[in-house]
């Protein structure tokens, strides 16, 4: 599955994100870095599963013998999380909606590019299933993100007493 092509595009999948990094502000990325990790671990887990199930296959261009999708997981979706969580955390429409439109993106064009490239193919697993995937995914994090929310409040708060 590896070509050149697929290396770059791989490597740019990883690396081209965090570039905008910078622009989320140190509070924001503090603030949604346990969600972003929190994702990258069902992530991680989803794709040893899912290699091992043949659901996909992405190429490992950096770590070849491990069944983790290291340069959607470390790149692209951490830094996506951040974004999504900086424009929408508080209104879960806003959230769900914009979360609907980037995995519809990601399940259908973005997943069939990769796989021209070679970087990336779904296997027994459906786009549209893939999707639903996704975006299971984005409500899981999200309360995820406010249980974490409502704990900082409350060590805060008491914190705050003592």
């Amino acid at each position: 599955m590896s070509s050149k092509n697929s290396n770059i595009l791989s490597v740019c999948t990883l690396v081209i994100p965090w570039f905008t990094a910078p622009f989320l502000g140190k509070k924001v990325f503090i603030r949604y870095a346990s969600v972003a990790l929190f994702t990258n671990v069902i992530w991680s887990i989803l794709s040893v599963f899912a290699n091992k199930k043949r659901w996909w296959k992405a190429d490992p261009f950096i770590l070849k013998n491990v069944p983790i999708d290291l340069p959607f997981v470390a790149g692209m979706f951490f830094i996506t999380t951040l974004w999504v969580f900086k424009l929408t955390f508080g209104n879960f429409k806003k959230y769900f909606a914009l979360n609907a439109v980037i995995d519809f993106l990601l399940a259908f064009p973005v997943v069939k590019f990769y796989d021209r490239v070679g970087a990336f193919k779904l296997r027994k697993l459906s786009s549209t299933l893939f999707y639903m995937i996704v975006l299971s995914l984005a409500v899981i994090i999200y309360v995820y993100q406010c249980t974490m929310e409502r704990v900082m409040k409350r060590m805060t708060g008491k914190l705050g007493d003592s």
